[in-house]
């Protein structure tokens, strides 16, 4: 049986979920019902479970900022960069990813690399983390790089080329217009983070551009409520901004929890999370944290499974982990090993035009995506070797649109 775009959105738009597979009543969700478009490279020839989970290792942290009379508080400087990943089994073309990475450690065991996903904030409850985030979309030559995906001008989004009055905004048009291939605004937003101040939070009018040498004339290199927060960052924190970076603060004042951080812009965020910078953020310890978790069997203190991975463990690890973060996104990559995100509205719907400005139709965005492989921690069908044991799993569904059924296929004892 196979289903067109159109059938097939048709069904995914509601509750009912028709992804990838039917429903048998005898056996359950089954039976293949069509292969879901993407690009050059059909995943039915992308081999499945040949590459080890990565466990994703800790951010090391620049250094601590001892305050008198106030909380310590954990600092880091991480930037995004772009890189050259292997997210295909070994074989397959690299893949140019984003990924955010730490540019200083206070340790000479610090891992210094960039990945997508990137590496593990790991948090104390009510201790602060103050975080510096580098924008380094940049060449060796210290030029701008273009998004690796095509993006939609037509939207309300940062829209650097509308300076200073039009940033921010959704631009007019006198013709349907080409896919922007500018500088890459980003802002940080740490998902599910609690106290956090405005100016801190990763708002979508506060991207900042890369510090390149060759912003065009005219372009916005801040968003909106850039300026208005860094004072008030200056104000609450001491901290400056510059240009192409930028100081956020964490109370880290939610539960013991996994959170995650990730690309926020304005009228982008789809676009820049799917290009790969994201990462766990774990919040440890508080009135919620392992300690306060009790065997409901005999109310003494539950044994939690561990360990998790910890700041300055060796890379690739000489030790097992039972406590594992994964996350879970979907994919679609070319022949050469690119991802691959539409480019054109026609790719969702079947719509070919007219667009903007002769209708109301934006001529790339599409409503919603779904891959037609799926990653996670970074590798495409990975397979992770377990013993006969507990493990604790933290789960992330990554994906843009779509919703995750998990299982484990009824295995026994599992």
């Amino acid at each position: 049986m196979t289903i067109s775009r159109r059938t097939f959105v048709k069904y995914t738009a509601g509750s009912t979920m028709l992804t990838l597979f039917g429903f048998n009543p005898k056996h359950g969700i089954r039976e293949a019902l069509a292969a879901i478009p993407g690009g050059t490279l059909d995943p039915v020839g992308v081999a499945k479970f040949q590459t080890p989970l990565l466990v994703p290792p800790v951010m090391p942290k620049a250094g601590t900022i001892v305050q008198k009379g106030g909380k310590n508080i954990d600092y880091y400087e991480i930037s995004m960069r772009q890189i050259t990943q292997q997210i295909l089994p070994a074989g397959l073309p690299a893949t140019t990813v984003w990924g955010y990475g730490a540019v200083a450690s206070a340790s000479k065991n610090g891992l210094l690399i960039h990945n997508a996903p990137s590496l593990t904030i790991e948090a104390q409850y009510d201790r602060p983390v103050r975080i510096k985030w580098i924008n380094e979309l940049k060449g060796p030559n210290g030029e701008f790089l273009p998004h690796l995906l095509p993006v939609d001008p037509t939207l309300h989004w940062a829209n650097p080329p509308g300076g200073m009055e039009g940033r921010d905004t959704r631009p007019t048009f006198t013709s349907t217009p080409a896919s922007y291939t500018g500088p890459v605004p980003i802002v940080t937003h740490v998902h599910g983070a609690v106290g956090v101040g405005d100016e801190s939070d990763g708002y979508a009018e506060a991207w900042f551009l890369p510090a390149a040498n060759n912003i065009p004339a005219g372009h916005a290199t801040e968003g909106t409520w850039y300026d208005f927060f860094a004072d008030k960052a200056a104000t609450r924190f001491g901290v400056t901004w510059g240009a192409g970076y930028a100081t956020f603060q964490y109370p880290n004042l939610g539960r013991a929890s996994a959170d995650w951080y990730h690309d926020h812009t304005l009228g982008m965020t789809r676009l820049n999370v799917y290009a790969g910078p994201a990462g766990f953020y774990v919040i440890r310890g508080g009135p919620a944290g392992d300690d306060a978790v009790l065997d409901s069997r005999f109310g003494s203190l539950a044994v939690l499974p561990g360990p998790a991975p910890r700041e300055n463990d060796k890379f690739p690890p000489n030790k097992t982990y039972y406590e594992i973060p994964i996350a879970i996104q979907d994919r679609s990559f070319n022949a050469d090993g690119s991802l691959f995100y539409p480019n054109t509205r026609e790719f969702f719907d079947g719509v070919t035009g007219p667009y903007i400005p002769d209708t109301d139709i934006s001529p790339i965005w599409n409503p919603e995506f779904f891959g037609n492989v799926m990653m996670v921690n970074g590798n495409t069908w990975p397979f992770q070797t377990v013993e006969q044991r507990r493990y604790r799993f933290r789960l992330l569904n990554g994906c843009n649109s779509r919703f995750l059924i998990l299982d484990f296929a009824n295995i026994p004892g599992v």
